[in-house]
């Protein structure tokens, strides 16, 4: 939604804090910090109950929804989902109204007028709204006010509110308590230019060490709560050993399909290219637990998911391929001459003009029904312990079937780890390894370090090493890959004449020359005894 200026707009700093150190610190009368003045510190308690329709089509469209209680006073808060500049500032819309009931609405309808006319367009009135989770919040506020040298206490200029929150998250209101994080809120006050708050929290950085937040509340909490196990104890974060190699994988699966929906007003809006990419990635590994964990599955039970899963991917993918191309021949035509530069600009025309029906194909598909039906279904298998599983578990004189984490999941990666070191026989040999063999060794490495990141909680120190070489070797792999289809994908066009995809064969050759060099090196290093000798290390701890 694009913010007019008769809009009410909220406009404030967030940083991100480790633990309540921060807070405590804020929070004291002697807090200093030069040019400014912190008021008395007051206290309150805050309950936000973020709402959403069951296929969360508003926080897939940008949109953030809360019935908040703060002094006994139940208020909705609509709220758009910008995203942060550098230095943790938001400018969003907020309409925040009164509740006719105290009481979360159950309906689009039951929302106040204000809100409910924001999301035409969006939600029918009729549309139910289910808690996607609650946070409660103690809240020290402070005034702060900007001084200058030589100025009386009372001539103190009001500049912004500092909250200090210590935020506890639960699933629902009669949920246990998941986990606790901490945040800094610096909101400007009415009227104040908004260049005072850049000063202003550029000042907090450097004076309290803090970190610019890259996410909203709403955004850590359902982040923290697709990775929490049904039933576990506050601040558990993925998988326990004993746990089913099934229910492991519904994990991955929420996880992942968080991520996702996380990046989705991302992918329909913004002209960064890096939400596609985050929401490829994020099906991708959903895709990859579903190689890795299906057996334990019952096929029916999964079955249409999977199918829903690989078209998202498949149309997420067209738009990828087609950004990875274009930034690439875009690069080539920066440092290539003027002649070169017009015949490439045809190229990249049609390219682009290739990138916008592949777009178009992938809004169609998040615009429709079956999506919404297939997020709202897929959600709720992924929250449901035991749905689809396939029971493992041994009956008296039954032959004893691994099911667990900790029996399956370390034959699993030594079982990865061998299919990536076959690859030796090539690196061994003196004729140039073909690019086809290369691309197969790319999806070996990626199934490899997914399963070792899906693991990562139960492994020991070693493994970030481990993930470490793997990246470099995935990251030079996918590099000579993108050359690759680069390459294809001009000489197969016909946009170009054959001078300049001459010349641009030859440049990306010299790049797939370069990285092949480069990933004699990256394979020995990780196939190498020392690296061996981490990843059994890593393995064991499980």
């Amino acid at each position: 939604m694009e913010i007019t200026e008769q809009q009410p707009v909220e406009i404030e700093a967030k940083f991100s804090v480790a633990d309540a150190g921060t807070l405590q610190k804020l929070a004291k009368q002697s807090t200093v910090l030069p040019g400014y003045r912190f008021g008395n510190v007051g206290q309150k308690e805050v309950i936000d109950i973020y709402l959403d329709t069951p296929d969360h089509r508003l926080l897939r469209t940008g949109y953030q929804l809360r019935a908040r209680i703060a002094e006994g006073v139940w208020l909705a808060t609509f709220k758009t989902r910008d995203v942060a500049s550098d230095i943790g500032i938001y400018r969003r819309l907020e309409i925040e109204e009164p509740l006719s009931e105290n009481a979360p609405p159950a309906r689009v309808g039951d929302l106040p007028e204000a809100i409910v006319d924001a999301l035409a367009g969006v939600a029918t009135k009729q549309q139910a709204l289910v808690v996607i989770c609650v946070l409660e919040q103690t809240r020290w506020v402070r005034e702060v006010t900007s001084t200058t040298r030589g100025r009386r206490r009372t001539e103190a200029t009001p500049l912004a509110l500092l909250s200090l929150d210590e935020i506890r998250i639960r699933q629902h209101m009669e949920g246990a308590i998941l986990a606790r994080t901490y945040e800094i809120e610096v909101e400007l006050a009415p009227g104040v230019d908004v260049a005072e708050l850049q000063v202003l929290a550029d000042r907090f950085m450097g004076a309290f060490d803090l970190e610019p937040s890259e996410e909203s509340k709403l955004e850590r909490a359902l982040a923290i709560l697709s990775r929490h196990p049904i039933d576990s104890p506050e601040s558990w974060q993925g998988l326990h050993p004993e746990m089913h190699m099934g229910e492991a994988c519904r994990i991955i699966w929420r996880e992942q399909f968080v991520r996702l929906l996380l990046n989705e007003a991302g992918v329909r809006y913004s002209d960064d290219p890096e939400y596609v990419h985050a929401a490829r990635v994020s099906i991708r590994r959903a895709r990859a637990a579903t190689r890795i964990y299906q057996g334990y599955f019952k096929p029916k039970a999964i079955r249409r998911y999977m199918k829903q899963l690989r078209t998202t991917a498949r149309l997420l993918g067209a738009v990828r391929d087609m950004d990875v191309a274009i930034a690439k021949l875009e690069r080539y035509q920066q440092k290539t001459g003027r002649k070169n530069r017009e015949e490439l600009q045809v190229t990249l025309n049609e390219w682009r003009s290739r990138r916008s029906g592949a777009f178009q194909s992938l809004l169609d598909w998040l615009n429709s029904e079956k999506y919404a039906e297939f997020v709202a279904d897929f959600l709720e298998f992924c929250r449901t312990p035991g749905a689809g599983i396939i029971d493992l578990q041994p009956q008296p004189g039954e032959e004893v079937t691994p099911f667990q984490v900790r029996h399956v999941a370390p034959a699993m990666l030594v079982a990865n780890f061998e299919r990536v070191r076959s690859y030796e026989v090539w690196f061994e040999q003196t004729e140039v390894v073909p690019v086809e063999t290369l691309h197969r060794l790319r999806i070996e490495c990626k199934y490899l370090r997914y399963n070792l990141e899906f693991m990562a909680g139960l492994l020991g120190p070693e493994s970030a090493e481990v993930i470490g070489l793997l990246r470099k070797l995935q990251d030079d792999l996918g590099d000579l890959n993108d050359a690759v289809v680069s390459r294809q994908l001009l000489t197969a066009g016909a946009a170009s004449d054959e001078a300049t995809v001459n010349r641009y064969e030859r440049d990306q050759a010299k790049i797939i020359d370069k990285l092949r060099n480069q990933l004699c090196g990256d394979f020995a290093n990780f196939v190498a005894e020392a690296n061996r000798l981490r990843l059994c290390s890593a393995i064991a701890k499980i």
